[in-house]
């Protein structure tokens, strides 16, 4: 391919994405994440990972993970074994809008 197709299909494939997430959608769905990681998606358990804040591609493919059975937790492995791709979207896009602030220690 040459570099102007490449660069059509890359246009292409900002401008029209295959399917937007909806995070108030993800939003409902967090209700059964909350128990575990905590309604503002920070844990208060500390063997539980904060998922506020963090990228959409990285909760993707960890839920992915969890329901393809890539990755185990007995807790993780059975809630996620029902959503679909979108839900898993849906959940990326409402805890990726979080907007976690970090101070430096001195």
């Amino acid at each position: 391919m040459n570099r102007i197709t490449i660069a059509l299909i890359a246009i292409g494939a900002v401008a029209f994405p295959a399917h937007a997430a909806d995070p108030e959608a993800g939003k409902v769905l967090s209700r059964k994440c909350s128990v575990c990681h905590g309604k503002t998606g920070i844990a208060k358990d500390p063997e539980v990972a904060n998922l506020a804040g963090q990228s959409a591609f990285y909760l993707e493919k960890s839920l992915k993970d969890f329901r393809e059975g890539i990755r185990e937790d007995r807790r993780m492995s059975l809630i996620v074994k029902n959503l679909s791709d979108e839900d898993i979207k849906n959940l990326a896009a409402w805890y990726s809008s979080f907007e976690v602030t970090v101070k430096v220690p001195e």
